[in-house]
């Protein structure tokens, strides 16, 4: 479903709403924001990264940063092996303050 998503601020809003809303899990949102950081890293062309803006590129970082320690500060180490990534949702709050972030 993400696939049909360019990696653009636009998109990042769009997916953002879309993990609000449970039409997509928190795991899946947290990919697509991985995917966005190493479209921006690698690609040289300036206007490019011009495009992709640096505040959505932080953002789409920082989501994935939040990520990781949600769930090593929410999670025990036994509960992570045999945890459903797909079934785990951040706080609504902290995606909706993303979103407002986006330029």
């Amino acid at each position: 479903m993400l696939g049909k998503y360019d990696y653009t601020p636009d998109s990042l809003k769009k997916i953002i709403k879309l993990a609000v809303i449970s039409s997509i899990s928190h795991k899946e949102l947290v990919d697509w924001c991985e995917a966005f950081s190493q479209e921006a890293s690698k690609d040289t062309n300036i206007n490019v990264k011009r495009s992709l803006r640096k505040k959505a590129i932080m953002v789409a970082l920082d989501i994935e940063n939040q990520w990781e320690l949600y769930l090593s500060n929410t999670y025990t180490l036994e509960e992570l092996q045999n945890l459903e990534q797909r079934e785990v949702k951040m706080p609504i709050q902290w995606l909706k303050e993303w979103d407002k972030n986006i330029e």
